[in-house]
């Protein structure tokens, strides 16, 4: 279902299993107490996409890996952090990849998490 609607706004408050699905995928635990606040630290203050919302958490989960929270984050990070939220696991070899040169040919993060955020591996998580 998501994985079908990942571009259109999201309400944290009413789609709790979606941001508990990011925890999971992305923190390796149940969503913390504050959550709601600590994504808007990350950008995603409500009112944004599901695209949005897993933006705020691999940026969040990027910054726990290396340690400093600065929210810079390098292409290699932003990929490997972004499977790990998306899909719950670490990029194989010829998706990073592929998916890299996409990032660093465009510029453009979101699209490649979008295309994971609808990929059938996605999907059949929901």
């Amino acid at each position: 279902e998501y994985a079908r609607n990942i571009a259109e706004t999201v309400d944290i408050a009413a789609n709790p299993d979606l941001v508990q699905r990011f925890c999971l995928n992305g923190l390796g635990a149940a969503c913390p107490e504050g959550i709601t606040s600590r994504l808007g630290e990350f950008g995603y203050a409500g009112g944004g996409t599901g695209v949005d919302l897993a933006h705020a958490f691999v940026v969040m989960v990027a910054d726990q890996k290396d340690g400093n929270p600065d929210q810079l984050v390098t292409d290699e990070a932003y990929l490997a952090s972004a499977y790990r939220v998306a899909l719950g696991r670490d990029p194989d070899t010829n998706g990073a990849a592929d998916n890299l040169r996409f990032i660093q040919d465009t510029g453009n993060r979101k699209a490649m998490l979008r295309s994971l955020l609808q990929s059938e591996e996605f999907k059949k998580q929901s």
